[in-house]
């Protein structure tokens, strides 16, 4: 179990690199609120040109942000870094294994989003249809939301205590990058994405790995577990209230 002492050996900005990770994902967010209502371009072309240059940069973007913090993390936690820790530790293999089948779930949703979007109204509640509903709403979230879980785990067990102690503005503008992208992306993947039981199970998975490496009196005090759990247990707790209340399936605004 990491000491929250830790920190004092510290010496690569982790904040900063958690702080862009944080930026990353709220343009992608903002960007998926404002064009979902998007009107469908005439032609052959499914969406815009730029929407489809933002829907490709945004997410690459993120990905560069996590890969950064990544290899941040892995020389701050072992005081070098080296192409075992990079690539070949068990921590590593989840990490990037998660960065491969998040990106993976985000096109197949993209894909069959935008196909769906385009198909003719005698084909909207066919079989075809239906199938392409289950790439877009079920399989491409269920793969995105494994994959993101998978690469926060792998920052959480590597990263968190790592870095130098947060407070202040700085703590809370943490706090609410993390219910504006944990808690916004696992209660929408749990909801829009019909995944409740998964979205529950990663938060409660989430929460648990940090308290196993932090006490919970540090937890908001380090970058990386700032950023990471409160909105996830703020997304799990929610779920859970959302669904007792409501019963079953609940769905999304």
């Amino acid at each position: 179990m990491r000491a929250g002492t830790s920190q004092a050996r510290a010496t690569a900005p982790v904040a900063r690199s958690v702080f862009w990770v944080m930026i990353s994902l709220v343009a992608w967010e903002v960007f998926q609120a404002l064009r979902a209502k998007a009107g469908i371009p005439g032609g052959s072309w499914a969406v815009e040109p730029v929407d489809l240059v933002f829907l490709v940069l945004l997410p690459a973007f993120s990905v560069f942000a996590f890969t950064r913090l990544f290899l941040l993390v892995s020389q701050t936690a072992r005081g070098t870094l080296n192409v075992y820790s990079a690539i070949s530790s068990p921590l590593a293999w989840i990490f990037w294994l998660g960065l491969a089948i998040g990106m993976m779930g985000h096109g197949v949703h993209l894909a069959a989003h935008l196909i769906g979007r385009s198909l003719p109204d005698i084909f909207s509640q066919g079989e075809f249809a239906a199938k392409i509903s289950f790439l877009d709403t079920q399989a491409g979230y269920l793969l995105l939301g494994f994959g993101f879980f998978l690469a926060s785990l792998a920052l959480l067990l590597l990263g968190q205590g790592t870095g130098q102690r947060i407070s202040g503005p700085e703590r809370l503008l943490f706090m609410l990058g993390s219910f504006a992208t944990y808690g916004v992306v696992i209660v929408y993947l749990g909801v829009g994405g019909g995944q409740v039981i998964a979205a529950i199970g990663a938060s409660a998975a989430l929460s648990a790995v940090s308290l196993w490496s932090l006490p919970p009196s540090e937890i908001t005090s380090d970058p990386i577990g700032a950023f990471i759990v409160p909105g996830s247990f703020a997304a799990g707790l929610t779920l859970i209230v959302w669904t007792v209340i409501v019963g079953g399936q609940p769905n999304w605004p």
